[in-house]
């Protein structure tokens, strides 16, 4: 088993160029914002893009408060719709617009601010699916450096994370045929620690989130779906397919571009061998 030497995992600048929108939106936890500031400190490449984006992120702000204004034709929207966009400005945190924005010039920003407005006017509560979910998707999407590989996965998980969480996340064994752990890290799951195991599937990745959940804070929509006792729930969203299931006190969320039918066998072994 190989242990990084630090609790700050080193940071690739391809890393970090998959995680600038979210550094930026502040969805990171204490923990992940730690190691971009790290790399960043050191990697002046890195540091001038990041920078750069902010700039062109604060200029769309500009152009989407200017947008609003009451002399503006785009002013003339609805108040109630104009104060929730304004307030979404104030709190910096655009999920939508940034991947609706982001790739765009600043030229063409003018145009984009009406297909904003027309978003938000059809899905003005921003509905989406339970906070477990989304949260699980988008750090998995990230892909953060791992803090640790196994050469027995088996034996190797469960000891590295003892002492780190104040619970024992005990991995479900996947017993479909080239499903291999690539690693794990520490993660968090809203306020919640977590831990977090990357697997290579025969066809792309999976990501498990194990969360200790005694007080049954956590549920998920979903299709519902029985194997055996358990009671699993099947949801989609940003092109994954999770999985998301408990045992006991212990909440599993595994995320993965499997489709529904793959990511069924696959948590179906892994019910099945917990029944033995």
């Amino acid at each position: 088993m190989a242990i990084e030497p630090t609790l700050i995992a080193a940071l690739e600048c391809s890393d970090v160029e998959r995680s600038v929108d979210p550094y930026l939106d502040r969805e990171f936890d204490e923990r992940e914002r730690a190691e971009m500031d790290v790399h960043l400190t050191a990697c002046p490449r890195c540091r001038s893009m990041v920078e750069r984006q902010a700039r062109v992120r604060a200029a769309v702000r500009a152009k989407l408060r200017e947008a609003l204004g009451s002399d503006s034709p785009a002013g003339r929207a609805p108040p109630a719709l104009r104060a929730r966009i304004e307030e979404s400005l104030a709190r910096r945190r655009l999920p939508l617009w940034r991947r609706a924005l982001s790739p765009v010039p600043l030229a063409t920003l003018a145009a984009c601010v009406a297909g904003v407005l027309l978003v938000l006017w059809l899905d003005p509560l921003g509905h989406g699916d339970s906070p477990l979910v989304e949260d699980a998707i988008r750090k998995h999407h990230r892909e953060l450096p791992l803090e640790v590989t196994f050469t027995d996965p088996e034996s190797g998980i469960p000891g590295w994370f003892a002492g780190k969480l104040d619970f024992n996340p005990a991995p479900p064994r996947f017993r479909t045929a080239g499903v291999q752990v690539l690693g794990a890290r520490l993660s968090h799951i809203g306020a919640w620690p977590a831990a977090y195991i990357r697997y290579q599937l025969p066809r792309g990745q999976a990501g498990l989130f194990i969360v200790d959940d005694p007080d049954g804070r956590f549920d998920t929509s979903g299709r519902e779906v029985k194997i055996g006792s358990h009671k699993v729930r099947i949801a989609a969203a940003r092109g994954y397919n999770v999985a998301v299931w408990r045992q006991d006190e212990i909440v599993y969320s595994l995320v993965s571009d499997l489709d529904e039918g793959q990511l069924f066998e696959l948590v179906q072994t892994a019910q099945a061998d917990a029944a033995r």
